[in-house]
């Protein structure tokens, strides 16, 4: 009898654990409605995923979100004006939480420690300098995001699915940088369109000559599929300087296969979210022939 009351208890008590990321989830995202909140597994945690379908007799496929680090799955600004705002013109929004914390390391922590699910001990606060690092470590946190980055994105496949047509990958600031990479080292599926926004990779230039990757401009270059490359004039100081070199090196190809939109306006405000969203718009309908 005791035996039975122990296992009901453990029983309850699981149940109970089970639903701890859920209720944490619907806290964070309370704006959110419940049924858009999905959970993928990424280094052994669970992640959001924030679904919504599509809100308008025009189906044309998905789009896909990843912002910029250490943000989440509806971050402020473009990333959660795309999620819902593509809906009604035809597309459902895919949104990721992308990577954490792994371009603002602080080296107190011991390189080995970097991969300890949960620590963010290599988070500093935005009024902190920058530490020293080595090459080493860098490459170390550079290669954990982009594993998280991969295997987030390549369990989404059955999601994906849910809504055929055209799909669209867009990748924001520095996670554009590490998304280009993926899809240069084909590591995650190809997009029938790829946009990256602001692109940049702050760090590169630090790490081991033997070890840096090629430019986003080298890579963007090499890939045979529609690209769109925003850039505003609030983006990282990185991207802005780079952003003539990937026009030159992609003005190489056909019009369909590469654009480079340089925004008259900046992303601190709607008009600049919804002039992106237009050029994203047109942009893909103009690949797909709709």
């Amino acid at each position: 009898m005791q035996v039975r009351h122990f296992c009901h208890i453990v029983m309850i008590a699981v149940g109970l654990w089970a639903l701890v990321p859920l209720a944490s989830a619907q806290q964070k995202y309370a704006h959110v409605n419940s049924n858009e909140i999905k959970f993928i597994t990424v280094d052994g945690k669970q992640s959001e995923v924030l679904v919504r379908s599509w809100q308008s007799k025009k189906q044309f496929g998905s789009l896909m979100i990843v912002g910029p680090s250490d943000t989440d799955a509806d971050a402020n600004g473009l990333a959660s004006y795309l999620r819902t705002q593509i809906n009604t013109r035809g597309w459902a929004s895919i949104s990721l939480t992308p990577a954490k914390g792994l371009y603002r390391p602080n080296y107190a922590t011991k390189p080995e420690d970097i991969n300890k699910a949960g620590s963010e001990q290599i988070t500093l606060s935005t009024n902190k300098s920058i530490p020293k690092y080595t090459s080493e470590q860098l490459l170390e946190l550079r290669n954990f995001q982009q594993a998280a980055l991969s295997e987030a994105i390549n369990q989404l496949g059955s999601t994906v699915s849910l809504f055929p047509g055209a799909s669209i990958l867009v990748a924001i600031d520095d996670s554009a940088g590490m998304i280009t990479n993926l899809l240069y080292d084909k590591k995650i599926p190809t997009p029938d369109v790829f946009v990256v926004v602001n692109p940049y990779r702050e760090f590169e230039y630090l790490i081991d000559p033997q070890s840096q990757r090629k430019s986003i401009a080298e890579q963007l270059v090499t890939m045979s599929l529609p690209i769109l490359d925003i850039q505003s004039s609030d983006a990282h100081p990185i991207s802005i300087t780079e952003a003539p070199t990937r026009l030159n090196y992609n003005q190489v190809k056909p019009a369909r296969y590469y654009r480079q939109y340089q925004m008259s306006l900046d992303f601190s405000n709607q008009s600049g979210w919804e002039e992106a969203l237009d050029q994203i718009e047109g942009f893909s309908r103009t690949v797909i022939g709709r």
